[in-house]
């Protein structure tokens, strides 16, 4: 039963990734005009979630450049994965329950009501709030976690290794200031 949902899971991730890998039906070039690192730093940069089209107006044929706003996007974007994390506490949660947990599919039905409830009655200030704060925990420890690991190793060498200890420090020094280069904006 379990390499059975590791298949499905497995086959979901291969069909998302190449219905990913689908040329652009504008693009009638040969595949090499594809810009694969404009779509890569569209999807880090959450560029997907906002993109300028022309739409023409029914009636009369006019082209109108419509614009997006990347907040509403981004807020629209953090609802639906607090609401499938909501459900996902919310699910476990019933199936610990003795009533709940005889019949899946009430409880399957009560998490989904209220995670709804829940996510539909969250201010967009929140959302923009444990975004920016789920960042800032992620990238303090992408940073942080080179740092103290280069610390620890620097700790553990003995004083004959004095050339690997100066590499390393130079290294963790350069860290330190690209950190230092990025988060000032460039204003060093």
């Amino acid at each position: 039963m379990r390499w059975k949902k590791l298949a499905i899971v497995g086959l979901l991730l291969v069909s998302l990734l190449l219905a990913s890998c689908v040329p652009d039906s504008n693009n009638s070039g040969p595949p090499s005009d594809v810009d694969i690192w404009g779509t890569i730093i569209s999807i880090g940069s959450l560029g997907f979630l906002c993109d300028q089209q022309d739409v023409k107006e029914p009636l009369f044929g006019i082209t109108i450049l419509q614009r997006c706003d990347k907040e509403a996007n981004l807020v629209a974007l953090m609802r639906v994965l607090i609401g499938v994390l909501t459900f996902a506490l919310l699910y476990m949660g019933t199936s610990a329950v003795p009533a709940l947990n005889q019949n899946r599919n009430v409880s399957i039905a009560v998490s989904i009501i209220l995670a709804i409830m829940s996510v539909i009655f969250i201010p967009n200030s929140v959302l923009l709030g444990i975004g920016a704060a789920y960042g800032t925990l992620v990238a303090i420890i992408m940073i942080g976690a080179p740092v103290v690991v280069g610390f620890i190793i620097y700790r553990a060498m003995s004083e004959s290794h004095w050339a690997f200890k100066v590499l390393l420090l130079v290294i963790l020094l350069g860290i330190l200031t690209l950190v230092k280069y990025w988060v000032t904006g460039g204003l060093v």
